[in-house]
């Protein structure tokens, strides 16, 4: 097949990394690949897919802006034979069915809205653009129901893992329990609450984290990280690339996010044996059974996350064990193969014009 793959910008998000996962594993199916993207940290990665990698700014938000982008990508469309087009946000898709009309199918892949008050203009526009939409929580699909999105049109379905996570193997040094938080620092993934729970643990009790990320609210943090005296917990390891290779150093994933859809890190390290403390929000309960192969905390309450977090650290043999099931779980559910035969099967249909 030939696919044109359609995401904003190469950030260092789980949507971004999501998408760069599928374009490698198409193109080693043998489907000819097309990315087009605005570019940003991910290129290098974007480029080793195998995928022809277009610049295309799609951060249109006029009118005038939806139509010039919904040209450029009939005229990519057109000069590439695409047989179908993927896409990752709304505005590209109506810019897509804007300049393409019925031409080609258009499946778009929904991770998560950033404010609430999107929804009730989301959803129609979600309605009318596209053929299909693969939303990645069943949360995110709840909510587009509510406003009017035809459920005959929407599908859950988790995505996979490269199989570099479930590769890894522990080989930490004797020290602290150590924590990671792998997210980008955008203010919605709660790293003020891991703060202020560092703030509240015992001085005896050996813990430490590690901030592997970059963005606009880091400096904001690490003031806020000062003024709580906890700067001797904490080690801020910026934007890494080496995600597999972290999650063997540490003892566990912490994500007390505020907002999220389905995060990618949780689905990571789970595939790396880490036990995960998250924030019981959106789709997070779809991916942890609490208790059972990770720990649930509130959502902002950090008092949760500091009691949660001493009884991880005093147990070791519970984090192990916790770790072990998200293994299997990750084993079972999250594999990239599953994933891309799911995939395969979507574009079948929709090219087809059948119903699954």
């Amino acid at each position: 097949m030939r696919l044109l793959l359609v995401t904003p910008e190469l950030i260092s998000g789980g949507a971004e990394r999501d998408m760069l996962n599928v374009a490698a594993g198409l193109v080693d199916r043998g489907h000819r690949i097309i990315l087009a993207c605005h570019r940003g940290v991910l290129s290098a990665e974007a480029e080793q897919t195998g995928a022809a990698v277009l610049e295309l700014p799609t951060h249109a938000r006029t009118p005038w802006g939806l139509l010039e982008l919904g040209r450029r990508l009939r005229g990519l469309a057109l000069e590439r034979r695409v047989e179908l087009i993927h896409l990752q946000a709304i505005r590209p898709a109506v810019a897509a069915r804007r300049g393409l009309g019925r031409r080609l199918p258009l499946l778009v892949t929904l991770h998560n809205l950033h404010r609430r008050w999107y929804y009730p203009l989301a959803a129609p526009l979600l309605a009318r653009a596209a053929d299909r939409v693969h939303f990645v929580s069943a949360y995110e699909r709840d909510l587009f129901l509510k406003w009017g999105f035809p459920p005959r049109r929407g599908f859950v379905r988790h995505s996979g893992l490269p199989a570099e996570y479930f590769a890894v193997r522990r080989h930490r040094d004797p020290g602290p329990f150590r924590l990671l938080l792998a997210a980008r620092i955008d203010g919605r993934k709660g790293h003020d609450v891991l703060l202020r729970a560092l703030a509240e643990l015992p001085a005896a009790l050996e813990l430490e984290a590690w901030i592997a990320g970059d963005g606009p609210a880091r400096e904001r943090l690490k003031t806020l990280a000062r003024n709580l005296g906890v700067e001797r917990r904490l080690t801020w390891l910026g934007f890494r690339r080496d995600l597999p290779e972290l999650y063997g150093r540490v003892d566990s994933l912490v994500l007390p996010s505020r907002r999220e859809s389905l995060p990618l890190s949780i689905r990571e390290a789970c595939a790396a044996g880490l036990p995960v403390v998250a924030a019981a929000v959106g789709g997070v309960p779809e991916l942890i059974e609490s208790g059972v192969d990770g720990l649930l905390v509130e959502r902002g309450d950090h008092r949760h996350l500091t009691r949660t977090l001493c009884w991880l650290a005093r147990r070791p043999e519970a984090a192990r064990r916790l770790g072990r099931a998200a293994r299997q779980r990750a084993r079972r559910e999250w594999s990239l193969a599953g994933y891309l035969d799911y995939l395969e099967a979507t574009y079948r249909d929709l090219l087809n014009r059948t119903t699954p």
